[in-house]
């Protein structure tokens, strides 16, 4: 040390070890088969369905949740198990089966992990986040988004519409012009131009008003008398509404009832929400994505966190 210098007062290196780890990969439920796997010469490759179907280009994943239900019996109440069953996307459900087999490579460090309280924190990212959930639940609400459009702009259950096709010539579009016609158009650009037809005569629907109307009238019923009480019958009562309305006119699924709350479920940090809860941490948890670099990140951040005497342990996924 050089003389008149102050001592150091930055805190010692504090050494790292990897204490439990998981996997879930193509052929490879768990680290045993991932070992074994490693040993042969086969290909780990498989057909790739697109993005939405498939989230990785070397092929799907071997995996199974109900491998982990004793896991999930043994800490919680069942419906836990169905939670995370329906409403997880598999990206999800592959951190949770990683850190339940990485909790399994060292008796009792999940007790050690919840002991710590905040000092153990959850660093989890998914990546290029869940393809397959945002696939299915957009789509659906696409389709449903279409019926409901074209229920509404047929002749049968639109006033404007049915007096457009016995009179076209009177017709006034006024400030919107008239798209085009769908069947005017070659099968490739059908699709879309079907959307802009229906949505445009659904739009001027007098019909669909009323019916709306109906709606924000049963919307409106309240709570009357004793509140638990009172507010069952009126949910039962504006059920047996909708139904009688629905029925009376035949309408499909109105759209926004097929909005999906599972694309919430699935944003980019719940794996690490989902873990922290779980786990029983209270520490930060946090999803940090930076695509195919997202383990190294996430591993950068928790030496980080642990050298710099934020956090004593952290649960480090992509």
């Amino acid at each position: 040390m050089p003389e008149n210098s102050a001592p150091s007062t930055a805190p010692a290196a504090r050494r790292i070890g990897v204490f439990g780890w998981g996997i879930v990969a193509p052929r490879s439920p768990n680290v045993d088969s991932f070992a074994a796997n490693l040993a042969e010469a086969d290909t780990w490759l498989s057909p790739f369905d697109g993005f939405g179907p498939d989230n990785f280009l070397v092929g799907m994943p071997t995996f199974d949740l109900e491998a982990y239900r004793p896991w999930f019996e043994a800490r919680f109440k069942p419906n836990r198990f169905s939670q995370i069953e329906s409403k997880m996307g598999l990206p999800v459900q592959y951190a949770i089966g990683a850190f339940i087999q990485a909790l399994g490579q060292n008796p009792g460090l999940e007790d050690v992990l919840k002991a710590l309280g905040t000092r153990t924190r959850v660093y989890v990212g998914t990546g290029l986040g869940d393809f397959g959930t945002q696939q299915q639940e957009s789509l659906a609400l696409y389709r449903a988004q279409r019926r409901w459009d074209r229920f509404w702009a047929q002749p049968e259950n639109n006033s404007v519409r049915r007096a457009f096709e016995t009179s076209p010539d009177t017709y006034d579009p006024g400030d919107a012009p008239l798209p085009e016609d769908p069947t005017t158009v070659g099968p490739l650009q059908r699709d879309e131009a079907e959307d802009v037809w229906w949505r445009y005569w659904a739009a001027r629907a007098p019909e669909l008003r009323t019916y709306l109307d109906a709606i924000k009238a049963i919307e409106s019923i309240g709570v009357e008398g004793d509140v638990e009480s009172g507010k069952l019958a009126a949910i039962k009562e504006k059920r047996r509404r909708h139904r009688k309305l629905q029925q009376s006119w035949g309408a499909p699924e109105a759209p926004w009832t097929a909005v999906s709350p599972n694309l919430l479920w699935n944003i980019d940090n719940i794996a690490a929400a989902q873990i922290s809860m779980l786990g029983g941490l209270t520490g930060m948890a946090i999803g940090p994505a930076a695509a195919c670099s997202t383990f190294g990140i996430n591993l950068k951040l928790a030496m980080e966190a642990i050298h710099g005497g934020l956090a004593d342990a952290v649960v480090v996924g992509a």
